[in-house]
């Protein structure tokens, strides 16, 4: 473990646990402790910080369940290498967990998906140009098959994200990409998802293709909100949803 990883005695008085597990996140966030740290034995560390052995196995579940420290056998107990599909994993809970109407996510979408079409624009690479007119191709080819309809769909925005070559912007579209799934899936039956949605995705791939970031952006911003028009009359017809602060909100999705 990093010497300059020193635990600091808190007084009794104070939420020994909670406290516990603030200054483990907080060495790990200034990298005093790095990633295969191992921790001292659980007595050690609790003579160390001041608090009993309870108080430190509770705090090390804690760190166990937030997916920042784990247990090796033969080892002990280590600061994990935190990567994305961690935080991806917290992301979707907090989607799954939290009301989430079809306003709150295209309002996401379009400040998220708008951006990554004007940053694709800029970044994207000649052989990524032919693989993103490869989907829409294929998005075409599949467009009497809902079901392949729709996961071509999603392989299009997700390559779109990627091709913006900024791995945050993918992480924070695939936090929402199963709630995104099964609302195109509700409605790939309505006639205008293909004839709105085709001809969409093509320009945007020829806005990025141009390397012209501002019709890409425009591009993005109105098919997503053609898209949202047709979820809230394909949805809005099989659920209205719930009055809520004076408002009927969609059923969460």
């Amino acid at each position: 473990m990093n010497e300059k990883a020193q635990f600091q005695a808190f007084d009794n008085k104070q939420r020994l646990v909670d406290n516990v597990v603030d200054q483990v996140i907080q060495l790990i966030g200034e990298s005093k402790l790095e990633a295969g740290s191992k921790f001292p034995p659980e007595m050690k560390l609790a003579e160390q910080i001041g608090v009993s052995r309870t108080v430190i196995r509770e705090a090390m579940q804690i760190l166990i369940a937030k997916g920042l420290v784990e247990t090796r056998h033969g080892v002990g107990t280590v600061v994990r290498a935190i990567g994305g599909e961690q935080i991806l994993d917290h992301l979707r809970l907090m989607v799954q967990v939290n009301e989430l109407s079809l306003d709150d996510l295209h309002s996401v979408r379009s400040i998220l998906e708008v951006e990554i079409a004007g940053s694709a624009a800029l970044q994207i690479t000649p052989e990524e140009i032919e693989q993103l007119s490869r989907l829409v191709d294929r998005l075409e080819k599949d467009s009497g098959d809902p079901a392949r309809y729709v996961e071509a769909d999603g392989q299009f925005h997700r390559f779109l994200a990627q091709t913006a070559h900024n791995p945050l912007l993918v992480i924070l579209l695939d936090s929402f990409a199963e709630i995104m799934k099964q609302i195109r899936v509700r409605v790939s039956n309505d006639p205008e998802v293909g004839l709105s949605g085709l001809p969409d995705h093509r320009r945007i791939m020829e806005r990025v293709k141009a390397g012209d970031a501002a019709g890409a952006r425009q591009a993005m911003a109105e098919h997503l909100d053609r898209a949202r028009e047709i979820q809230r009359q394909t949805i809005g017809r099989e659920n209205p949803g719930p009055a809520k602060n004076g408002k009927r909100r969609q059923r969460r999705a």
